[in-house]
Protein backbone atom coordinates (compact mmCIF):
# COMPACT_ATOMS: atom_id res chain seq x y z
CA UNK A 1 0.00 0.00 0.00
CA UNK A 2 1.52 3.44 -0.90
CA UNK A 3 1.66 6.10 2.11
CA UNK A 4 -0.80 9.18 0.90
CA UNK A 5 -0.24 11.93 3.21
CA UNK A 6 -3.56 13.15 1.79
CA UNK A 7 -6.06 10.58 2.10
CA UNK A 8 -4.33 9.60 6.12
CA UNK A 9 -5.47 13.37 6.76
CA UNK A 10 -9.24 12.93 5.28
CA UNK A 11 -8.83 9.38 6.86
CA UNK A 12 -7.60 8.95 9.81
CA UNK A 13 -8.51 5.18 10.17
CA UNK A 14 -5.82 4.48 7.44
CA UNK A 15 -3.23 3.95 10.08
CA UNK A 16 -4.86 0.84 10.82
CA UNK A 17 -3.53 -0.26 6.69
CA UNK A 18 -0.16 1.09 7.30
CA UNK A 19 1.62 -1.92 9.35
CA UNK A 20 5.67 -1.85 8.89
CA UNK A 21 5.82 1.29 6.99
CA UNK A 22 4.68 3.96 10.26
CA UNK A 23 7.83 3.11 12.56
CA UNK A 24 6.52 1.28 15.64
CA UNK A 25 8.33 1.92 19.01
CA UNK A 26 9.07 -1.21 21.67
CA UNK A 27 7.79 -0.95 24.94
CA UNK A 28 10.54 1.04 26.96
CA UNK A 29 11.91 2.50 23.94
CA UNK A 30 12.54 6.29 24.54
CA UNK A 31 10.06 8.40 22.13
CA UNK A 32 10.77 12.17 22.06
CA UNK A 33 8.49 13.66 24.80
CA UNK A 34 5.68 15.90 23.66
CA UNK A 35 5.96 19.88 25.04
CA UNK A 36 5.38 21.34 28.14
CA UNK A 37 2.25 22.83 27.82
CA UNK A 38 2.69 26.58 28.29
CA UNK A 39 1.05 28.17 31.66
CA UNK A 40 -2.40 29.86 31.55
CA UNK A 41 -2.18 33.63 30.87
CA UNK A 42 -4.64 36.24 29.70
CA UNK A 43 -3.70 36.55 26.32
CA UNK A 44 -5.32 40.23 25.94
CA UNK A 45 -2.03 41.88 26.40
CA UNK A 46 0.15 40.34 23.84
CA UNK A 47 -2.31 40.53 21.46
CA UNK A 48 -3.00 43.99 21.20
CA UNK A 49 0.78 44.00 21.17
CA UNK A 50 1.40 41.60 18.36
CA UNK A 51 -1.64 43.89 16.35
CA UNK A 52 0.33 46.73 16.82
CA UNK A 53 3.68 45.44 15.42
CA UNK A 54 1.37 44.29 12.29
CA UNK A 55 -0.01 48.25 12.08
CA UNK A 56 4.18 49.27 12.04
CA UNK A 57 4.83 46.47 9.43
CA UNK A 58 7.31 44.93 11.70
CA UNK A 59 8.41 41.71 11.01
CA UNK A 60 10.87 40.53 13.54
CA UNK A 61 11.09 41.37 17.80
CA UNK A 62 12.93 41.28 20.03
CA UNK A 63 11.07 40.16 23.22
CA UNK A 64 12.66 41.51 26.49
CA UNK A 65 11.96 40.45 29.76
CA UNK A 66 9.79 38.06 27.55
CA UNK A 67 9.21 35.56 31.22
CA UNK A 68 7.97 32.25 30.17
CA UNK A 69 7.06 32.68 26.79
CA UNK A 70 3.26 34.61 26.60
CA UNK A 71 4.06 36.48 23.47
CA UNK A 72 5.70 33.72 22.01
CA UNK A 73 2.64 31.86 22.28
CA UNK A 74 0.82 34.51 20.48
CA UNK A 75 3.84 34.13 17.58
CA UNK A 76 2.58 30.61 17.44
CA UNK A 77 -0.99 31.23 17.34
CA UNK A 78 -0.58 33.34 14.36
CA UNK A 79 2.31 31.24 12.18
CA UNK A 80 4.84 33.05 12.71
CA UNK A 81 8.11 31.79 12.10
CA UNK A 82 10.77 31.02 15.24
CA UNK A 83 13.92 33.30 13.34
CA UNK A 84 11.53 36.20 13.67
CA UNK A 85 11.38 36.13 17.43
CA UNK A 86 14.35 36.28 20.32
CA UNK A 87 13.26 35.64 24.26
CA UNK A 88 15.39 37.33 26.49
CA UNK A 89 15.33 37.20 30.02
CA UNK A 90 16.75 37.59 33.28
CA UNK A 91 15.34 34.46 35.19
CA UNK A 92 16.88 30.99 34.57
CA UNK A 93 13.07 29.25 35.53
CA UNK A 94 11.43 31.60 32.79
CA UNK A 95 13.37 30.42 30.08
CA UNK A 96 13.44 26.86 31.13
CA UNK A 97 9.41 26.95 31.13
CA UNK A 98 9.39 28.61 27.91
CA UNK A 99 11.78 26.81 25.86
CA UNK A 100 9.92 23.57 27.18
CA UNK A 101 6.77 25.26 26.15
CA UNK A 102 7.87 26.54 22.89
CA UNK A 103 10.56 23.89 21.36
CA UNK A 104 12.41 25.28 18.30
CA UNK A 105 11.65 28.75 19.40
CA UNK A 106 14.39 31.16 20.81
CA UNK A 107 15.40 32.02 24.28
CA UNK A 108 18.44 33.19 25.55
CA UNK A 109 19.25 33.80 30.07
CA UNK A 110 20.66 37.05 30.78
CA UNK A 111 20.57 40.27 31.50
CA UNK A 112 19.39 42.45 29.06
CA UNK A 113 20.98 45.27 29.52
CA UNK A 114 24.66 43.38 29.43
CA UNK A 115 26.96 44.08 26.23
CA UNK A 116 26.99 39.93 25.64
CA UNK A 117 23.22 39.97 25.44
CA UNK A 118 22.36 42.66 23.11
CA UNK A 119 24.93 41.82 20.66
CA UNK A 120 22.49 39.13 20.07
CA UNK A 121 19.29 41.05 19.98
CA UNK A 122 20.36 44.15 18.30
CA UNK A 123 20.17 42.96 15.02
CA UNK A 124 15.93 42.81 15.59
CA UNK A 125 13.64 45.41 14.11
CA UNK A 126 12.00 46.53 17.46
CA UNK A 127 12.40 46.07 21.01
CA UNK A 128 9.25 44.76 23.17
CA UNK A 129 9.02 45.31 26.91
CA UNK A 130 5.89 44.05 28.29
CA UNK A 131 5.76 44.54 31.74
CA UNK A 132 9.21 45.31 32.26
CA UNK A 133 9.37 49.12 33.05
CA UNK A 134 7.02 49.47 35.56
CA UNK A 135 8.27 46.77 37.92
CA UNK A 136 12.25 47.88 37.49
CA UNK A 137 13.58 50.23 40.04
CA UNK A 138 15.64 51.70 37.61
CA UNK A 139 13.67 52.03 34.77
CA UNK A 140 15.44 55.09 33.19
CA UNK A 141 18.83 53.49 33.41
CA UNK A 142 18.04 50.17 31.40
CA UNK A 143 16.79 52.52 29.01
CA UNK A 144 19.85 54.08 28.44
CA UNK A 145 21.20 50.39 27.44
CA UNK A 146 18.59 50.27 24.78
CA UNK A 147 20.65 50.46 21.25
CA UNK A 148 18.68 53.58 19.49
CA UNK A 149 17.11 54.57 16.08
CA UNK A 150 14.71 51.40 16.75
CA UNK A 151 11.08 51.37 17.55
CA UNK A 152 9.87 50.39 21.20
CA UNK A 153 6.45 48.99 22.31
CA UNK A 154 6.29 49.06 25.67
CA UNK A 155 3.12 48.16 28.14
CA UNK A 156 2.36 50.56 31.37
CA UNK A 157 -0.62 50.22 33.90
CA UNK A 158 -2.61 52.75 34.43
CA UNK A 159 -3.85 51.59 37.90
CA UNK A 160 -1.49 50.44 41.07
CA UNK A 161 -0.64 46.88 40.11
CA UNK A 162 0.29 44.42 42.16
CA UNK A 163 4.03 43.87 41.51
CA UNK A 164 4.35 47.08 39.93
CA UNK A 165 6.73 49.80 41.59
CA UNK A 166 4.93 52.41 38.92
CA UNK A 167 2.00 53.26 37.06
CA UNK A 168 0.64 56.17 35.51
CA UNK A 169 -2.78 56.80 35.05
CA UNK A 170 -2.63 60.36 33.75
CA UNK A 171 -0.77 59.66 29.82
CA UNK A 172 1.09 63.23 30.22
CA UNK A 173 2.73 61.98 33.36
CA UNK A 174 4.54 59.11 31.33
CA UNK A 175 5.30 61.36 28.76
CA UNK A 176 7.21 63.26 31.07
CA UNK A 177 9.03 60.50 32.54
CA UNK A 178 10.25 58.74 29.44
CA UNK A 179 10.78 61.88 26.95
CA UNK A 180 13.88 62.43 27.85
CA UNK A 181 15.04 58.75 26.73
CA UNK A 182 11.98 58.28 24.02
CA UNK A 183 10.95 59.78 21.18
CA UNK A 184 7.12 58.49 21.91
CA UNK A 185 4.78 58.44 18.59
CA UNK A 186 1.20 57.40 20.26
CA UNK A 187 0.40 56.11 23.53
CA UNK A 188 -2.42 53.73 23.00
CA UNK A 189 -4.95 52.02 25.61
CA UNK A 190 -6.68 48.84 26.26
CA UNK A 191 -7.99 46.87 29.04
CA UNK A 192 -7.17 43.21 29.92
CA UNK A 193 -9.66 40.66 30.66
CA UNK A 194 -10.65 41.67 34.11
CA UNK A 195 -10.71 45.61 32.91
CA UNK A 196 -7.95 47.17 33.96
CA UNK A 197 -7.18 49.87 31.82
CA UNK A 198 -2.98 49.71 30.38
CA UNK A 199 -1.06 52.37 27.79
CA UNK A 200 0.73 50.40 24.94
CA UNK A 201 3.23 53.42 24.25
CA UNK A 202 5.30 53.33 20.92
CA UNK A 203 8.29 54.90 20.80
CA UNK A 204 11.97 55.32 19.91
CA UNK A 205 14.99 55.42 21.50
CA UNK A 206 16.94 58.60 20.85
Amino acid sequence: MTFDPNQLLNNPGALLNLKGQIPVHPPGENVAPEPTPAPAYDPSLYENAFGRLGLLHIANVADLGCGMGNFTGIMVKRRQRPEVYIGVDISHNNIKVAKAAYPGWNFIYGDFASPQVIQQYERFEAYLLLNVLDVLEDDLGFLETVPGEKPVLFSMPRFPKEGSVRHFSDVQDLRTRYSNHLSIQSVGRFADAQGEAYSMVVAKRW
